[in-house]
C-alpha cells in the first residue's frame, strides 16, 4: 500500500489542474454560483482598473484645464458612483463565494469519510491514526481556505494584472514597454518563489501529521509511558519532531522573506523609470501629467496583487499539499464488493469451508499455508496456536478484511465471492480481544445506527450477555459511554459487545481472545454468555487461554502456518503433542 501511494505521489506532483479535475464532483453542484462569483470577480477587477484612468482624466480635464466646478461635481459623483459600485459587487461576490466553499468543504469532509471507512482493513493497517485524522482535519480546513476564496481572488489579482498592463499599453506604449522590462524579472521572481515554497509547504504539512501522530500515541499510552518512566524518551523523540517542523517553517519563512523585498524594489525601481522616462515625454509634449500620475497609480497598484499573490501562493500551496494527500485516499480503491451472480440472498449460513487456503500479508511472507476445514450450524471450532502462528488471519479472511492468495472458501458449499461482502457480514458477528465501544448510550452501541430493534429485543439480549450489571450499578440501556469505554471495566466491556452480538442474531460468530485481561470473575461471566451466544450457531473461538476453547466440538492447533493437530479436547490430550503441552505449561503457570 505504501508503495502504490508512492506511485500515486509521483503522478500526482505538478498535476495542480489535475487535483482541481479529481475534486470536480465536490465542486459540480456549485458551478453555478461559482460562476457569477466569477463574472463578478471580472467587472470588480475591471472597475479597479477604471479608477486609475478617471485619475487621470480629473487632471488633465478638469483640474489642469481648470474647468468649471459643475463639470467637475458631475465627474466626481460619476467617481463615487463607480466606486461605490465597486464596493457592492464585491460584497456579493465574496458572499457567494464563502458560501460556496463552504459547502464544498462541507461535502468534501462527508465525501471523505465516506470513502475512507469503505476502504480495505489493510489501508488502516498500514497507516497511523493520527495521520489519517490528519486527512479529515487540518486538511480539510486548508482546502477550505482555497474554496472560500482564495482561487477566485488569485483569479482576481491575475484579471486585474492583465487589465492594468492593457490599460497602460492603450495610454501610452513607449512607457508601458519600458515598464515592462522589470515583468520578466518578476516572473522568474514568481517561478522561483513557487517551486521552493512548494517543496516547504510539503515538508511541513508532512510534519504537521508525525506530530500528531507522535501526540495521539503519546496519549494513548500515558499510563505505560508514565508506569515506565519513560516521558524523557517520548519527549525527546517528540522535540525531534517537532525540531523538523520548526526548520521546515523556518525554510519557508526564509523563502518569504527573500521575496517580498525583491517584489518590493522591482516596484521602486518601476516607479523610478516612470518619474524618469514620463518626465522626459512630458517635457517634449508626449504625454500628459495624468498620465504619469495614472502610471504610477498602476504600477503600485500592478505590484499590490504581487505581493498579495505571495501570502495567496503560501496558503495556496499548503491547500494543494493537502489537496494532494486527500486525493490519494480518494483514488485508493474501497473494499472491492462482489456482485451475487444468480445465488439467491444469503438468508443463513449452514457452513462454512476453507479448502487449500494461502494467505500472505506480504509477497514473500506467507501465513497461512493450505488451510483446510468445515463446519457446520451448530459446530464450535477452537483455534489455538502461538503468537504468530495464523490465528487471525482466519478471523480476517472469513470477515473479508483480506482476501486469500489461493484457494477458496466456501459458504453453504458455493464460493464466497458469489455473495456480496455485505450480505455475509450481516450474518457474522465479531468480538474481538479490545472490546469497542463508541461514544454514545448503551443502547446505540447495541443497536448501531442502522439497526432497528425494540427495547424489547435489547433487553432480552442484555439478559443472555449477563448485562445486569447495567441496571444494577448504571442506567441500564440509557447508560452513556464515554471515550475508552468509561466507565464500564473491560469484562463489562466485552459483556456488551456480546449483547450486541445477541442482538444482530448471527449465524456465524467469532470470538477472537474474547476473555483476555480479564479476572476470573469476569471470564466466568464471559464465557457463560458466550456459551449461550453459540447455541446453534457456527462459532470460531480463538484464544490463548486453553480453557476458553476446551467446550469446542473441535480444536485446531496451529503452528508456522499449518494445521499441526485437529480435533476434540480430549482427543488432543491423548496425543500428547502440542496441544498436551500447552495444556501443561498452563496448568504450570496456574499454580506458580
Amino acid at each position: 500500500m505504501a508503495q502504490d501511494e508512492k506511485k500515486l505521489d509521483g503522478k500526482i506532483k505538478g498535476m495542480d489542474f489535475g487535483l482541481l479535475m479529481r475534486l470536480w464532483p465536490f465542486i459540480r453542484p456549485y458551478a453555478g454560483l461559482l460562476s457569477i462569483s466569477l463574472l463578478l470577480v471580472f467587472l470588480v477587477a475591471g472597475l479597479d482598473v477604471l479608477v486609475p484612468f478617471m485619475t487621470q482624466k480629473a487632471i488633465d480635464q478638469y483640474i489642469m484645464e481648470q474647468a468649471g466646478s459643475r463639470p467637475f461635481i458631475v465627474f466626481g459623483a460619476f467617481f463615487f458612483a463607480v466606486i461605490f459600485l465597486s464596493f457592492v459587487m464585491d460584497f456579493f461576490q465574496a458572499l457567494l463565494m464563502e458560501y460556496s466553499g463552504q459547502k464544498i468543504v462541507l461535502g468534501l469532509r462527508t465525501g471523505l469519510f465516506s470513502h475512507m471507512i469503505d476502504l480495505p482493513v489493510s489501508y488502516f493497517d498500514g497507516h497511523s491514526s493520527g495521520r489519517l485524522v490528519s486527512r479529515v482535519t487540518s486538511d480539510i480546513e486548508n482546502m477550505n481556505e482555497m474554496f472560500t476564496g482564495m482561487l477566485l481572488f488569485l483569479f482576481k489579482d491575475l484579471v486585474l494584472m492583465i487589465g492594468i498592463m492593457a490599460a497602460m499599453l492603450w495610454m501610452d506604449a513607449a512607457l508601458a514597454l519600458a515598464v515592462f522590462a522589470v515583468v520578466p524579472l518578476v516572473a522568474a521572481g514568481i517561478a522561483v518563489f513557487s517551486t521552493l515554497s512548494r517543496t516547504a509547504f510539503r515538508t511541513i504539512r508532512k510534519k504537521v501529521a508525525e506530530i500528531n501522530h507522535s501526540f495521539s500515541e503519546s496519549i494513548s499510552g500515558i499510563k505505560v509511558i508514565q508506569t515506565t518512566d519513560s516521558a524523557d524518551a517520548f519527549l525527546s523523540k517528540f522535540k525531534k519532531i517537532n525540531g523538523e517542523h520548526y526548520q521546515a517553517g523556518m525554510r519557508q519563512i526564509k523563502i518569504f522573506a527573500l521575496f517580498m523585498p525583491m517584489i518590493g524594489f522591482l516596484s521602486t525601481v518601476c516607479v523610478a523609470i516612470i518619474i524618469y522616462y514620463g518626465s522626459v515625454r512630458i517635457m517634449g509634449n508626449e504625454i500628459s501629467l495624468g498620465i504619469a500620475v495614472a502610471f504610477i497609480s498602476y504600477t503600485k497598484m500592478f505590484f499590490r496583487p504581487v505581493r498579495d499573490l505571495s501570502e495567496k501562493f503560501n496558503m495556496l500551496q499548503s491547500s494543494l499539499a493537502s489537496a494532494e494527500r486527500i486525493v490519494k485516499v480518494l483514488n485508493l480503491a474501497p473494499v472491492e464488493d462482489r456482485a451475487d451472480t444468480g445465488s439467491g440472498p444469503l438468508n443463513v449460513i449452514e457452513t462454512l469451508t476453507f479448502k487449500d487456503i494461502c494467505f500472505s500479508y506480504h509477497d514473500d511472507e506467507p501465513v497461512l499455508k493450505e488451510i483446510s476445514f468445515s463446519m457446520d450450524k451448530g459446530e464450535s471450532i477452537g483455534i489455538v496456536g502461538h503468537t504468530g502462528s495464523g490465528k487471525s488471519s482466519v478471523i480476517n479472511l472469513v470477515s473479508g478484511f483480506y482476501r486469500p492468495v489461493s484457494g477458496t472458501i466456501l459458504i453453504n458449499g458455493m464460493d464466497y465471492k458469489r455473495f456480496s461482502l455485505e450480505k455475509i457480514r450481516k450474518r457474522i458477528a465479531l468480538v474481538m480481544q479490545d472490546p469497542m465501544l463508541f461514544t454514545g448510550s448503551v443502547r446505540e452501541n447495541i443497536t448501531l445506527p442502522d439497526r432497528d430493534v425494540g427495547d424489547e429485543l435489547l433487553e432480552q439480549a442484555l439478559a443472555q450477555a449477563n448485562c445486569s450489571f447495567l441496571q444494577e450499578r448504571y442506567s441500564g440501556l440509557d447508560t452513556v459511554i464515554h471515550e475508552g469505554g468509561r466507565p464500564l471495566s473491560s469484562g463489562e466491556k466485552q459483556l456488551v459487545c456480546i449483547a450486541r452480538a445477541f442482538a444482530f442474531d448471527p449465524d456465524l460468530i467469532i470470538f477472537d481472545e474474547a476473555t483476555s485481561y480479564m479476572d476470573s470473575q469476569s471470564e466466568k461471566q464471559v464465557h457463560d454468555a458466550m456459551k449461550k451466544l453459540m447455541k446453534n450457531r457456527l462459532s470460531i473461538v480463538i484464544a490463548h487461554r486453553l480453557s476458553t476453547v476446551k467446550p469446542c466440538d473441535r480444536i485446531l492447533l496451529f503452528d508456522n502456518g499449518r494445521i499441526k493437530e485437529s480435533g476434540t479436547s480430549e482427543e488432543l490430550l491423548a496425543m500428547e503433542g502440542d496441544y498436551f503441552k500447552l495444556i501443561q505449561k498452563e496448568k504450570i503457570g496456574f499454580f506458580q
